[in-house]
């Protein structure tokens, strides 16, 4: 099977038909059940999620009642009641996590759901849609066959970590710019294969969205266990010792008012760009212009990070004033090495080209 970037994934989600189930395969941690989500939000739908580790089959084909046949109650049928999660009256999107780990008899009831969205005699509203995930057995997780018939229902795809689609993501999700730093200037951990030596912690897209929130709550001091708890000894070290050269960085208000020089360590480097980034989700304007201008700055020693955060702004749809405020200080500007930036042609095809920025122009 082929493998897709996470764009490419929503993408696939979203332009299938509704009556045709996708089945995804990737390793723990990698953002499966969010990239789900995100389609869902466009699809303009609801998600519901089930786990097939945690279901029982009469979870799906629901539970036994009699129904009276005629007004005397002298005839009754059996019917089942389906469970409430997926008793909806209008569409939605519901997407069964852990399929490949359900029991035999689970995905067995999966059957008819999968092919017809029918469970028992409840069908699922027009216009659902149905989305299957797993892991793999390399991946060391809760594995079972999956019964030929029911994989063969389905349109089979593998998701691979993908970098600068994740540094898009985080950057607009607001993680800590370390975290941005490191992944940006060590793109190989974002996502390892579990170690053999059975360890717990080890770098996925999940593990360092956790590093990044317990960043924001605990002190500087527990920064080294943390990050070795959430991706490992290994990356962990790696991401402390970033950590600890981090502190000699200057800030973003020293550069753009010209009273520091833009240090030339490619790690300090990332988290400069990583700070403006983060500095882009603020609500005040004036954040927006510092950035635009301490971006100018760093630009002259790394037109490669500057071009990051450029591009990263220009493709969040966002409108927080900081973000706002800063495409217009690219657009007002003037700024040679800004205009360079611009010519480097890495935006989306509808991102603001040099043109419509006002630099660059001939």
């Amino acid at each position: 099977m082929l493998a897709l970037s996470p764009p490419e994934l929503v993408e696939l989600i979203v332009s299938l038909p509704p009556s045709r189930t996708p089945f995804i395969w990737g390793p723990p941690g990698i953002g499966k059940s969010a990239l789900v989500r995100e389609a869902a939000e466009l699809c303009g739908l609801p998600c519901v999620t089930l786990l097939g580790t945690q279901l029982a089959p009469e979870d799906l084909i629901g539970v036994p009642r009699l129904r009276a046949l005629d007004a005397g109650g002298e005839r009754f049928a059996t019917e089942f009641c389906p469970p409430r999660a997926i008793l909806r009256p209008e569409p939605f999107v519901l997407f069964i996590d852990e399929l490949n780990s359900a029991v035999p008899d689970v995905q067995k009831a999966f059957y008819s759901l999968i092919l017809d969205r029918r469970l028992g005699d409840y069908e699922l509203p027009e216009g659902s849609r149905v989305v299957g995930a797993g892991n793999r057995i390399e991946d060391r997780a809760l594995v079972r066959p999956m019964a030929t018939a029911l994989a063969n229902r389905m349109l089979h795809v593998a998701l691979e970590p993908n970098a600068d689609a994740w540094l898009g993501w985080a950057a607009g999700a607001g993680l800590h710019a370390l975290v941005l730093a490191f992944v940006r200037a060590r793109p190989e951990r974002l996502c390892e294969p579990p170690p053999s030596d059975a360890t717990p912690a080890y770098p996925t897209p999940r593990a360092w969205h956790m590093l990044s929130d317990a960043l924001d709550s605990v002190g500087e001091d527990l920064w080294p266990a943390v990050a070795a708890g959430c991706v490992g000894d290994r990356a962990g070290a790696e991401f402390a010792a970033l950590a600890r050269r981090a502190r000699l960085a200057p800030s973003l208000d020293e550069l753009a008012a010209g009273r520091a020089r833009v240090p030339d360590d490619p790690d300090l480097l990332y988290f400069l760009g990583a700070a403006c980034l983060a500095r882009l989700g603020s609500a005040s304007p004036d954040d927006g212009r510092l950035v635009g201008r301490a971006l100018a700055a760093v630009a002259l020693v790394s037109k490669e990070v500057a071009a990051w955060v450029v591009d990263t702004a220009l493709r969040r749809s966002d409108d927080r004033p900081a973000r706002v405020a800063f495409v217009a200080h690219l657009r007002a500007s003037g700024s040679p090495v800004l205009a360079d930036i611009v010519r480097l042609g890495r935006f989306v095809a509808d991102a603001p080209s040099a043109t419509t920025l006002g630099v660059g122009a001939d």
